[in-house]
């Protein structure tokens, strides 16, 4: 993403990294992934990802929306960005920038960025990476969108910080197992090296987890006793892991023996940032992200496994957050357009399968503008809260309903296959409307409601019936002026 024509040993450098022309991507994290799709979503962008910055060729960690490249960090454009200082940098259109506009990345070719934006990742004071999102059209960023990339960037360095504390401290904790099993060296110096392992075991704010070479869980630091509420215990058999340490997966089931990051580590060799669930009767389910090694001695024989476990709880709740506020209106607590569009994607594939139609309900309040024009938007804030309640009330089980902006409402119903029974729904939704809304000061507001039914099925898409029921709802209104 370089702001400049690189000289062609450069651009020779990066063809031997991908020697058949492959755009190269580094294995990534699953977690870094949706933390890169969440970043698209949350600032609207089609395209995200988090690069490399420690090296002086950037690499992709993980991508959104597109498959990169590697190329060299200086006077890339991310890195001109942040020079700029800490913090979120965005640039509504690059084209407009003239040390930008003649970018490949920007002019068509290796890319056709225009907005851009992007965040540092710093990790004990050093940029690891850089969290990216970007379009190919221009995009006015808010203060809102800068917020949110913030967000997602805090949460990406918080996992690139616990990746790199989790390996650092498997290969510490499977050094620190060698040296206690290499009886060769001297009693006195082994005797110093065990007690200063121990005591920094003891103190590590991860989860230490050892197991000897027949497979028993032989060691757990103050951390891993904590979180599992005792001690390792050597007479475990294998099979009974799970369930004597409360080991399950990310969604309180309980792990076969098999799928136990200690016991993956005996089959494989190694795992990286395997995810598993710790419950203990009395808490929450604690999630866990474990990296673990293999121990051999100077001969090549197994002398047992050692696995570093990072808490990583209240990350993946921040994540399932962001996810929440990418996908909910924040007023209201309906689904978003962005869920909506997802949703109507999928009924109508159903319906495709099927052979059937579908009913698309759009709703529009009637008498409104005037609640936010006399009373303000505070009270308009309230109507609109009490309006997204009849209509949830309204619908039956299995229907959605989602606000799209402003005083614009969709109903889906999956399951209405026919223009009365649609008709039926339309009229409950209207009779929910004639009582006036009520606001909390007691203040009453006369505000009904205009829909459009569209009867939906193969052939159509999510805009087509979008764009099909907002005419049939402007037809109504239209009837009710003359």
């Amino acid at each position: 993403m370089s702001s400049r024509t690189e000289p062609a040993p450069a651009l020779d450098r990066l063809a031997a990294l991908a020697p058949d022309g492959e755009l190269s991507i580094m294995d990534a994290d699953p977690a870094l992934e949706g933390l890169v799709r969440i970043a698209a979503a949350v600032t609207g962008m089609t395209r995200a990802s988090v690069i490399t910055m420690d090296t002086e060729v950037m690499r992709v960690m993980a991508a959104h929306g597109f498959r990169g490249a590697p190329w060299p960090r200086q006077g890339s454009i991310v890195a001109e960005l942040l020079k700029r200082g800490p913090g979120v940098q965005t640039f509504d259109d690059l084209a407009g920038e003239p040390r930008f506009a003649r970018s490949p990345w920007v002019d068509g070719r290796r890319g056709g960025m225009r907005a851009f934006g992007c965040v540092p990742v710093v990790v004990d004071g050093v940029m690891a990476a850089a969290l990216c999102v970007f379009d190919h059209a221009p995009h006015r960023f808010t203060a809102e969108d800068r917020e949110r990339l913030a967000d997602v960037g805090a949460a990406v360095t918080s996992l690139v910080r616990a990746g790199q504390q989790a390996r650092q401290l498997a290969d510490l904790a499977a050094a620190s197992q060698l040296a206690r099993a290499q009886t060769a060296r001297a009693h006195d110096e082994l005797a110093r090296s065990t007690a200063f392992t121990h005591a920094l075991l003891e103190v590590l704010p991860v989860g230490v987890i050892g197991g000897d070479a027949d497979g028993r869980v032989t060691l757990f630091n103050a951390a891993a006793r904590d979180w599992h509420g005792l001690d390792a215990d050597p007479t475990v058999a294998i099979e009974d892991i799970p369930k004597t340490f409360g080991l399950t997966d990310v969604h309180g089931v309980p792990l076969p023996h098999e799928d136990v990051p200690l016991n993956r580590v005996y089959a494989e060799g190694r795992v990286d940032s395997a995810e598993m669930g710790i419950a203990v009767p009395g808490r929450p389910l604690r999630l866990v992200s474990g990296s673990g090694v293999q121990v051999h001695d100077d001969g090549g024989d197994l002398t047992g496994v050692v696995i570093a476990l990072t808490d990583v709880t209240g990350q993946r709740a921040l994540e399932a957050a962001l996810r929440e506020a990418a996908l909910h209106d924040p007023l209201t607590g309906l689904p978003n357009r962005n869920l909506l569009l997802d949703r109507l994607d999928q009924s109508l594939a159903a319906a495709e399968r099927a052979h059937r139609r579908m009913a698309v309900l759009y709703c529009d309040l009637d008498g409104f503008k005037p609640v936010n024009d006399s009373a303000g938007h505070a009270a308009g804030d309230e109507v609109l809260v009490e309006a997204s309640r009849r209509l949830s009330a309204a619908i039956r089980p299995g229907d959605t309903v989602a606000r799209i902006g402003g005083d614009e409402f969709v109903v889906l119903c999956p399951e209405v296959g026919s223009e009365q029974a649609a008709q039926v729904i339309a009229d409950r939704i209207t009779a929910a409307f004639e009582q006036p809304l009520r606001r909390s000061s007691g203040a009453e507001h006369a505000v009904g409601i205009s829909i459009g039914v569209a009867l939906c099925g193969p052939g159509d898409t999510a805009d087509s019936a979008l764009a099909t029921s907002d005419a049939a709802m402007y037809r109504v209104k239209a009837t009710r002026r003359r």
